[in-house]
């Protein structure tokens, strides 16, 4: 059963808040008897080893769009996950109910262990706003063999934005610096957004662009205190000055992974790698880096970069970081981030010879990564771009000059078809959509669509009349061809 709660199922949520480090245990009999012999007079096979439940185990748990996107629990009992609850090992389930459920899926491994996960990509999730709540109840029994031990059931509630600020995350493809993500960032009075993005594999590299009026200074956090990823060391942020980047070709460069024979260094075998770990501790980016924030190596996980009086783009890399030759206590070890292998051989002659195999090997994580960068002085999106998505008030039309849909540009209008009136968003309708023959390129101001979540990100909305400027989200929905307002923040 799924069902959207709005002002009556707030208070349930809130009370699911205070206790989202564990989960609620409720009955309305016994759980494990321990009293006698623990057996039950309606059941001459019950032991002391076998839980007795007379009644309804409940269970609560709470997710939260983009910024809890899962929970893990057992069905057995309220203890973690990682505990195994007593005297289950006769017990199984059986689930009555479908593990997908309207906003996300229950996956189950083993007997008692599950894990929640929140589809932050379905529109219906990204359609909860602050204050809204959704629940999905899943419906099974706690069985001996074949005989029924009880009746159970596992409710989910799912929150929408809790605060203001919250999660942003990555649009794919973004592995080039031309599909780069543009971010939200913060200014003095304001933090940005964190920003979630995930390393599809060993090699994946995710690129981001902002932008600076120069003179300021600007603050990195990867992986931050509170963050989901902070202990795991699985990533590493590289931050690129975007012209001198272009200028020195510095996406197109590669270093040579070999295989010699050591006692004469003859070379056998060659082949370019472009991992972005082993270009930096090989000085490839000396000329466009302006820094690194490498959990390998310290505690450092914030960076500050001073920037020049230029009005400038810069571009903000996410890759994996290399485990070293030396392995030690530390994530990544030390050494040469090429490890070698020695392989002992003969040559055409007969004579012992020992080959060596250069090789990479990366500390990689298919969790969600955490990042977010904060200006400290003046807002460049204060400053009206010539190519800007404007909206007349008047005539309720959106003028977008350029929008990237996937590896593609183009232009869209759209119309206004309701204002926004108390719980009720403005909508607006798609007038025209025109492809561009354009190539793309790396554009802090670029509105992109992510068709992970159907959310439209506009980093900048002009209203020419009044001066006034935005940033804007819009969620499409692709049934109705219509495009919903989720969030349109004032950046000037």
């Amino acid at each position: 059963m799924n069902r959207r709660v709005t002002t009556a199922g707030i208070f349930s949520a809130l009370l699911a808040m205070l206790i989202m480090s564990g989960s609620v245990l409720a009955t309305t009999g016994t759980f494990g008897n321990n009293s006698g012999s623990g057996s039950s007079p309606n059941n001459p096979t019950d032991t002391t080893n076998v839980p007795q439940i007379a009644g309804t185990l409940e269970q609560v748990v709470t997710v939260i769009k983009n910024e809890k996107p899962e929970v893990l629990g057992n069905l057995f009992c309220s203890l973690p996950i990682e505990m195994v609850c007593p005297d289950s090992d006769p017990l199984s389930i059986e689930l009555l109910s479908s593990p997908a459920g309207n906003y996300g899926f229950l996956d189950i491994s083993g007997n008692e262990k599950f894990r929640y996960v929140l589809r932050n990509d379905l529109p219906q999730v990204q359609a909860l706003g602050f204050q809204d709540v959704a629940e999905e109840v899943f419906y099974y029994k706690i069985k001996e063999g074949a005989n029924d031990k009880t009746n159970a059931k596992l409710t989910v509630y799912i929150l929408g934005n809790p605060s203001v600020s919250f999660d942003n995350v990555e649009i794919e493809p973004n592995n080039t610096t031309a599909a780069a993500g543009p971010l939200h960032v913060g200014n003095a009075s304001e933090n940005g957004q964190y920003m979630r993005g995930q390393l599809s594999f060993t090699g994946d590299t995710d690129w981001f662009v902002f932008n600076s009026l120069g003179n300021e200074i600007i603050n990195l956090e990867l992986c931050p205190e509170g963050s989901q990823c902070k202990d795991e060391n699985a990533w590493v942020m590289y931050v690129f000055d975007a012209d001198k980047f272009v200028q020195h070709g510095d996406e197109s460069k590669t270093y040579p992974v070999s295989r010699y024979i050591k006692e004469t260094n003859e070379l056998l075998a060659s082949a370019p790698s472009d991992h972005m770990y082993l270009l930096l501790h090989k000085g490839v980016f000396r000329n466009s880096l302006v820094g690194v924030i490498d959990p390998c190596f310290g505690d450092r996980r914030t960076l500050d970069v001073g920037v020049s009086s230029t009005v400038k783009n810069y571009l903000v890399a996410i890759t994996s970081p290399l485990i070293r030759e030396v392995e030690d206590d530390t994530t990544c070890g030390s050494g040469d981030v090429l490890r070698k292998e020695e392989i002992t051989a003969t040559d055409e002659n007969n004579k012992p010879i020992t080959i060596v195999q250069e090789k990479l090997l990366a500390h990689f994580s298919d969790d969600q990564y955490t990042f977010r960068v904060t200006r400290t002085g003046a807002d460049p999106f204060a400053v009206i771009q010539p190519t800007n998505t404007t909206f007349d008030a008047t005539g309720r039309k959106v003028k977008i000059p350029k929008v990237r849909i996937n590896d593609a540009l183009f232009s869209a209008t759209l119309e206004q078809l309701y204002t926004s009136s108390g719980n009720t968003p403005a909508v607006f309708a798609i007038q025209s959509l025109e492809s561009l023959n354009e190539p793309l390129s790396a554009d802090p101001f670029l509105p992109t669509y992510n068709p992970s979540n159907h959310v439209v990100k506009v980093p900048q909305v002009v209203n020419p009349e009044t001066g006034e400027i935005f940033s804007v989200e819009l969620l499409f929905q692709p049934g109705e061809g219509t495009l919903q307002l989720l969030k349109a923040e004032p950046v000037n």
